[in-house]
């Protein structure tokens, strides 16, 4: 199977099945804040005498134990476990209970110790250093060492599907708990070091467990370092995780964690209602209902799903490789109808790639609802009686938005074709020796406050054409995205990712994007001691427990 495009962020950064603990997030009906990223800093772990050099990492106290937290999941899950071949767009969520990262993303932006307990950028940015803890071990008995760590990164480094490590030339094992990643042409990358604190190839798994399974087994199984064990996976019925009383940090209150598979989201919203879910997902028209019955609703722009369409601009056949046709297109799209009639006020129109600050380009014009300018640029295309072009989209996303699309478009003399796929159709067009396609491809991109702009370009526009094959990659955009993910300095990158916003839109029409809806989740009043917005847990429940 060819390289799933990694629109799941994170992953990390799937509302309703994870909530991870570096979501920043507010318990509103308004639109949240939005927070800046400051530069990387080295940062050794601190020291507390609870547990030896834990910090704040070890298990805080006053928790109640007992009982299991009742999560939903929405089904379609593929694999969960093998690092090493093509997962589903949220898989990686439910293996986030079990594996950890070497580091995390702290509130401010900078790395911080996790199962790496020191951190040491090189001052010419040319490598990180990684000193492990001691004394931790995979649920399975394998030891974690540099020999684990190497194992796992150089899975990461060396993978075909995933491209966020490949600006790393290897991992130099120094001793047994220190090892050290060389950046290609000694030139720093912040999008690869962040990856080391999210990225589902570069999480540590048990490397006995890599090594000795079929690749079948590893789909429905997982081992690592972490607060849960996967102890039993009934496909479309449940996956259920066990305690890890043996856990480094100390041992979860909570028994267990169950992801229940409700597929359907309102049979999920009744569930929670009714206290057989303790925290869900929510759809932007059940927010209303949720407040007036008394509920809280968090909304974050973390990570938003920035809805867009993605043209075969790099097919020389194509009429979108014009990019006054796709500027029409733009024009004929009323994108404040799009949130009016879809986000219920949840929801911003957008014009460009980093949709929300610090990286967004005000002074960034787009193509503004204009079905005379569309026409026009049609006739100078050489089109003055219209074109026909077709969308394609994946079976299980709704129709409702693509079905306005048509209608607006009709107005601009553009007829809209619909063709649904499957998705692993979809994986099959879209990545790299796929068989790509001609049209337009309904998708989104993943920016948001604390996802490093790097990361968002090296899995969307600019990722060396190993997905969104038929989509032109401008060489000057891909220079200066290389250039700004070699930037160390904050307030220069930051700068060099708005001029590039800005010139994807302005310059290349890239891809058009239309709007963008914060996550909206609600949490339970009786779950307690999760760490939702404090950015302090990988996994926000990992010492969480119920007070009911």
């Amino acid at each position: 199977m060819k390289r799933l495009i990694f629109l799941t962020l994170a992953v990390i950064l799937i509302f309703g099945l994870v909530l991870v603990g570096c979501k920043k997030a507010e318990t509103t009906t308004s639109k949240p804040p939005t927070t800046t990223t400051p530069a990387v800093t080295t940062t050794p772990a601190p020291t507390d005498a609870r547990l030896p050099n834990l910090g704040s990492l070890a298990k805080p106290d006053g928790g109640k134990a007992g009982g299991r937290l009742q999560l939903q999941a929405t089904g379609n899950i593929a694999n969960i476990g093998d690092p090493m071949v093509s997962a589903g767009p949220a898989d990686a969520a439910f293996s986030f209970l079990v594996v950890e990262p070497l580091v995390i993303v702290g509130a401010d932006g900078n790395l911080k110790p996790w199962l790496a307990e020191e951190i040491i950028i090189a001052d010419d940015g040319s490598s990180i250093t990684l000193k492990l803890r001691q004394g931790i071990s995979f649920t399975d008995g394998t030891p974690f060492n540099a020999d684990a760590a190497k194992y796992n990164l150089d899975t990461g480094i060396n993978s075909t599907m995933w491209p966020n490590m490949l600006s790393v030339q290897d991992c130099v094992i120094i001793d047994n708990y220190t090892i050290k990643l060389n950046f290609k042409d000694g030139k720093w990358d912040w999008g690869a070091a962040k990856s080391l604190a999210s990225f589902w190839s570069v999480m540590m798994f048990s490397p006995t467990a890599l090594q000795n399974q079929t690749s079948d087994w590893k789909m429905t199984h997982v081992i690592g370092t972490g607060p849960f064990k996967l102890t039993e996976f009934v496909r479309d019925q449940k996956l259920v995780y066990d305690r890890n009383d043996d856990y480094w940090r100390g041992k979860p209150y909570l028994d267990g964690v169950d992801y229940n598979i409700i597929p359907d989201a309102t049979v999920a919203l009744l569930a929670y209602k009714s206290g057989q879910l303790d925290t869900i997902g929510v759809q932007a028209q059940d927010a209303e209902g949720l407040i007036n019955d008394g509920f809280d609703i968090v909304t974050s722009t973390d990570m938003v799903f920035n809805m867009c369409l993605i043209p075969s601009s790099k097919n020389s056949d194509s009429l979108l490789a014009d990019v006054n046709i796709r500027r029409a297109v733009e024009h004929s799209i009323n994108k404040q109808a799009l949130v009016d009639a879809f986000t219920y006020g949840y929801g911003e129109a957008t014009n460009q790639e980093f949709c929300i600050p610090p990286y967004m380009d005000p002074t960034c014009v787009g193509y503004p609802y204009d079905i005379q300018a569309a026409k026009d640029l049609l006739t100078a295309a050489g089109h003055p009686q219209g074109i026909e072009i077709t969308l394609w989209i994946v079976d299980s996303m709704p129709m409702d938005v693509p079905t306005a699309l048509q209608d607006m478009m009709k107005d601009a003399n553009i007829t809209l074709n619909v063709e649904k796929v499957s998705v692993i159709q979809f994986i099959e067009m879209i990545g790299g020796g796929g068989t790509g396609w001609d049209g337009y491809v309904y998708s989104y991109g993943f920016p948001g406050t604390t996802v490093d702009a790097a990361s968002t370009l090296i899995n969307g526009p600019f990722n060396g054409n190993t997905t969104w094959i038929s989509c032109v990659q401008p060489d000057d955009l891909q220079l200066l995205s290389q250039q700004a993910a070699q930037e160390t300095d904050s307030a220069t990158r930051t700068a060099m990712y708005q001029e590039l916003s800005r010139r994807m839109t302005d310059d290349y029409c890239m891809w058009t994007f239309m709007y963008y809806t914060p996550g909206i989740s609600t949490v339970a009043p009786y779950l307690k001691g999760h760490t939702i917005g404090k950015y302090t847990e990988f996994f926000a429940y990992t010492f969480a427990w119920l007070d009911k």
